[in-house]
């Protein structure tokens, strides 16, 4: 080889390398920005680290009353619910639980009591329920991110429906998100888990996830129970904890 050919391999090696290090950060960078989109959405919330849990038993209210801190509202027309602590010897933690004994109403009338000194963003929300009776509706469930009686999201289960679903009421009209055809018994008490970060929520119930969605309508708000038009249902043992 020739000192001329020579120098013109010393010349093309150097231009190749750099062309091989700048396709070995392109792959790097681009593997990269997909395994962080990847674990963006598959990540489960439930594992988030928590704040303290915050329970109410009602154990410490007195029967027919409500209790201290809570407020009746409603969504739709008609009356107040009736929201009163009540005994109950197999209340998961006796001797009281929550009942709403309202039955005067129907239709899309739906019965909230809300925990008025409640400020949750990303939280985990828990309660025990029993559906009791009801002709034309029963169960109820969790209200979460409460701004007002017209706006909020809920989870609830139908014994006379046999399913389980989430909603969103906005403007006071309620939208379904998901749901899912579960057995539902009424007289035996159940238990609904909801867990919320930023616009991702999933929903439990007897300790197996049926729900995940996704939606950023509401931020933050309060929580509460909820049933629907002449559902008598008890619930025990509501307990929520932020999500760091």
């Amino acid at each position: 080889m020739t000192s001329r050919g020579r120098m013109r391999l010393i010349m093309k090696r150097p231009r190749s390398l750099c062309w091989i290090i700048v396709l070995v950060l392109v792959g790097l960078v681009s593997g990269a920005c997909g395994r962080g989109e990847q674990g963006a959405s598959s990540a489960p919330i439930a594992g988030t680290p928590a704040g303290e849990w915050r329970t109410w038993s009602f154990d410490q209210g007195r029967a027919g009353q409500l209790p201290s801190g809570l407020s009746e509202q409603k969504t739709g027309s008609g009356t107040l619910p009736k929201w009163e602590v009540v005994t109950d010897s197999t209340a998961p933690s006796p001797p009281n639980a929550l009942a709403q004994r309202s039955k005067e109403n129907s239709g899309e009338h739906f019965n909230l009591a809300v925990v008025e000194d409640s400020d949750y963003q990303d939280l985990e929300l828990e309660v025990k329920f029993k559906a009791v009776e009801g002709a034309e509706d029963q169960g109820g469930g969790l209200v979460w991110r409460y701004q007002d009686p017209g706006n909020y999201y809920i989870a609830r289960a139908n014994p006379l429906e046999d399913n389980f679903r989430i909603y969103k009421v906005v403007r006071g009209v309620r939208r379904q998100l998901k749901g899912a055809y579960i057995k539902v018994t009424s007289g035996a008490w159940h238990a609904m888990r909801i867990v919320a970060k930023g616009d991702q929520m999933e929903c439990f119930y007897d300790g197996k996830q049926y729900l995940a969605v996704r939606d950023a309508t509401f931020k933050r708000g309060k929580i509460g129970l909820w049933t629907k038009a002449d559902a008598v249902t008890y619930f025990d043992d509501l307990r929520a904890r932020p999500l760091q």
